[in-house]
């Protein structure tokens, strides 16, 4: 009798037990999944919570959790593990992760399209591993919202730390919120943030080097823009070949009508030596993206640089190769980006006058540029025509206007080197003086030298010497600069500095003939002839023919 009571009794407690649930608890519940990630070293570093949105293995959980992870598995209600494959969307501000799980099949719970209100009542689902947990009713005590249209609920309702993560839902069974991590677990109400919100997060070109997505290790999902996944795979670089490779192989499976997959791929396998691949690749991306002018002149491009880091090239590559690609993509789609890798491979080639005129003419493009008037004069300066190398370098100068920007550094120091050679040194100075103030903070002891060379020409003494001491304080350890330095004070009649500068010149070169004839003749001219003649025969005995004239019987 007492057992048949007992029995009566479990039974009635289990129809009350299942009555108290929500319909939709069942549903619900296998949406769930419990999330353990893993570090560096494969150790434990968090157990959570989470759900799926969608049917194709979309997640929401916390972020926190995931800081540091180098994996994570999650745990579907029949204790089945699978893989967490990428971070999809995060925000550590207010803790929510989307992540993608690699699950052929799942349940998901719909995100609520329509806002609750204050005082409506919710039912916060129980963690996964409590097999016999009921939703848990609360009432919203307080909504505040953030970023536009997003809510952020507060519960009255006590939750443990093992209810982070879990899903808020509205009557109709439709997901609100993710329960937070409480503060103090003392607190007797709780707080959960927007589902929708976790819902839009996504990664963009930037996610590569923003610190959210940094903090976790496992791989990032590629935006879904083809321009912005781009961005994303060229800011994350390619010092990871592998994760680079991955990443690379995942936006041809996105996006395979886009040739910049291919060209990624191809370009990586290039730079690994992987030729036959890279050609296979190339030649795939011309069959199925319709894009063929832009993958040969990527095939042509790579080739053409190849070429310029190595003198040993693979079997079928050649600039020639290079320009049949290069004039194939221009016949398909006349681009002047096409038309300038021809000119340059034109230069590489030493066909020097028809280089030239391509050069120019993509001035009448919209690439114009300084810059192909100075690739001109690098033709022109080839077949040694320099009146037409500096006439192209003032062309290029006259695309800027004073006070010049810093783009047109290279103009200007060209034509200084041109106006030198013409020994039209005053000229070359005032390039010189504009080049130095565009690039002051990148300046070497070298280029204080040239510049003093040609200001001696022009007699620019004092100038000289403000050059060769600047010079020398960058370098004080060349003997050349010293040298030079000795021989401006010479000029000046500053005896007592050429002989320091001398001195120092030959302490740092003992076999430097020129630092001995400047320090004799400094000596002489201190009216110390003994010891101006020993310096001039040493002079004379390290080959100094200028040297054996001075030193007169």
């Amino acid at each position: 009798m007492r057992l048949r009571i007992l029995y009566t009794l479990l039974l009635l407690t289990a129809v009350l037990y299942a009555s108290a649930q929500p319909k939709w608890f069942k549903k619900a519940r296998k949406a769930q999944i419990n999330l353990i990630t893993y570090d560096t070293k494969d150790q434990l570093l968090h157990a959570t919570n989470g759900f799926f949105i969608d049917n194709q293995g979309t997640a929401l959980t916390d972020y926190h959790s995931f800081r540091g992870a180098a994996r994570a598995v999650a745990i579907d209600e029949a204790g089945k593990e699978w893989p967490v494959s990428c971070i999809a969307g995060a925000s550590s501000l207010y803790d929510v992760l989307k992540i993608k799980v690699n699950i052929p099949k799942n349940s998901a719970l719909p995100i609520a399209n329509t806002h609750a209100t204050k005082g409506e009542e919710v039912h916060v689902m129980p963690y996964l591993s409590n097999k016999a947990g009921l939703t848990t009713p609360a009432p919203i005590s307080d909504i505040s919202t953030f970023n536009g249209d997003y809510n952020y609920y507060t519960l009255l309702l006590q939750l443990n730390e093992k209810s982070a993560s879990c899903p808020v839902m509205n009557q109709e069974g439709e997901v609100l919120a993710l329960a937070q991590m409480p503060a103090n677990p003392a607190d007797a109400k709780s707080y959960a943030v927007s589902a929708a919100y976790a819902q839009s997060l996504a990664t963009n070109a930037l996610s590569a080097s923003d610190s959210d997505y940094r903090d976790i290790l496992i791989r990032k999902a590629l935006p879904a823009d083809p321009t912005q996944a781009h961005s994303f795979i060229f800011l994350l670089g390619t010092r990871d070949t592998a994760t680079y490779a991955t990443y690379v192989d995942d936006y041809i499976t996105l996006f395979p009508s886009e040739p910049n997959g291919y060209t990624m791929k191809a370009d990586l396998l290039t730079a690994q030596g992987r030729y036959a691949e890279a050609e296979a690749t190339w030649d795939t991306g011309i069959r199925v993206t319709g894009k063929e002018d832009e993958l040969r002149y990527a095939r042509a491009a790579a080739i053409f640089h190849l070429a310029q880091a190595t003198n040993k090239m693979p079997e079928g590559w050649s600039l020639e190769r290079a320009m049949q690609d290069a004039k194939a993509a221009q016949s398909i789609n006349n681009q002047p980006l096409y038309a300038a890798l021809v000119a340059q491979l034109l230069y590489a080639q030493k066909q020097y006058a028809e280089a030239c005129k391509h050069f120019l003419a993509l001035n009448h493009t919209n690439f114009r540029s300084a810059d192909n008037f100075l690739y001109a004069a690098q033709c022109q300066q080839m077949l040694r025509d320099t009146t037409a190398v500096l006439a192209l370098q003032d062309s290029a100068v006259a695309c800027f206007t004073k006070p010049y920007v810093k783009a047109a550094a290279p103009a200007l120091l060209m034509r200084a080197n041109t106006l030198i050679s013409l020994q039209r040194y005053r000229e070359a100075v005032i390039d010189l003086n504009d080049y130095e103030h565009l690039k002051s903070k990148e300046l070497t002891a070298n280029f204080y030298y040239q510049r003093e060379q040609a200001e001696m020409r022009c007699r620019m003494y004092q100038q000289a010497l403000s050059d060769m001491e600047q010079a020398t304080r960058m370098e004080p350890a060349e003997p050349l600069f010293q040298a030079e330095l000795a021989a401006i004070n010479y000029r000046f009649g500053q005896f007592e500095e050429a002989i320091a500068a001398a001195r120092t010149a030959i302490a740092l070169d003992s076999q430097f003939a020129d630092a001995y004839r400047i320090l004799g003749l400094s000596l002489r001219g201190q009216g110390k002839e003994q010891e101006a003649r020993s310096a001039l025969q040493q002079a004379i005995d390290l080959g100094d023919e200028v040297a054996s004239q001075l030193l007169t019987p």
